[in-house]
């Protein structure tokens, strides 16, 4: 339980006790910019009292949404700061850290992205965090073209893989994909998010603010799923997809999602 996720704090400010199932499971933390490093020393410190393994997901990526919004770094060396710093903060932590939502999947996908990705996952493995990179999901890309792509990408050194992060592709399907990446990939083991899969995926992969959504199945590190590593609430439950959807179809061209708001 993560007392400072948006959903503790909907509940809270509310009293809303029916938001206990959402706010009382375990969630990632999402570290956005340097803004986000402020209070990450304290999610860590309480995980630690927990002895649970914090999962936090980086997304701060130059160009972040392809154009489509101004997050993200201003540029190159801004990221490697960014990175640096989010190192140095978890200092003797250990997390597990999923890379990038979107970044290798995206269209605007390049090898200075890559290059970036590459060190990324280099300096995080080698501070002993277990990095996860951010694979998309099983519509967007087959798994071959995302396989080429996440190798450059630096997989290799990553201890594995993040599926379905934001989307609403049930488990059993972002497994089997996941299955023929791995295979592709060295065999790597992967993350899958369940915090929105509770329905079937919408018509057409439609991923900003379908009008019916259900949470997928709670967190668990015993998934007993071939090369899963666990089953997480990635995404954080409830958080709107950005001024989209409110229950009219939304075209798309690709199984992208809107940042956080």
């Amino acid at each position: 339980m993560d007392a400072d996720s948006p959903a503790a704090h909907w509940r809270d400010d509310h009293g809303a006790r029916w938001v206990d199932p959402i706010a009382d499971t375990p969630q990632a933390r999402w570290l956005t910019g340097p803004a986000d490093l402020a209070d990450l020393r304290t999610y860590l410190d309480a995980a630690r009292d927990r002895r649970s393994l914090p999962l936090i997901v980086i997304y701060h990526v130059p160009n972040r949404d392809c154009g489509r919004d101004a997050g993200g770094a201003a540029d190159a060396e801004a990221y490697d700061r960014f990175i640096e710093r989010t190192v140095a903060v978890l200092g003797d932590s250990r997390a597990a850290v999923v890379l990038e939502p979107d970044a290798v999947a995206d269209e605007c996908y390049d090898d200075a992205r890559a290059a970036l990705l590459v060190h990324a996952v280099h300096r995080l493995s080698d501070a002993g965090q277990y990095v996860y990179l951010d694979a998309g999901n099983s519509p967007w890309r087959s798994p071959e073209e995302m396989a080429g792509r996440l190798r450059q990408a630096g997989v290799a050194r990553a201890e594995g893989l993040a599926v379905n992060v934001a989307n609403r592709q049930s488990t059993a399907d972002s497994h089997r994909w996941g299955l023929r990446l791995s295979d592709l990939v060295g065999d790597r083991e992967m993350l899958i998010d369940t915090s929105r899969n509770g329905l079937p995926a919408p018509p057409d992969d439609q991923w900003c603010n379908p009008p019916r959504q259900a949470l997928g199945q709670p967190p668990t590190t015993a998934p007993g799923l071939p090369r899963v590593a666990a089953l997480l609430w990635i995404k954080s439950p409830g958080e709107s997809d950005g001024p989209c959807g409110r229950g009219e179809p939304v075209p798309v061209s690709s199984g992208r999602r809107r940042p956080r708001p």
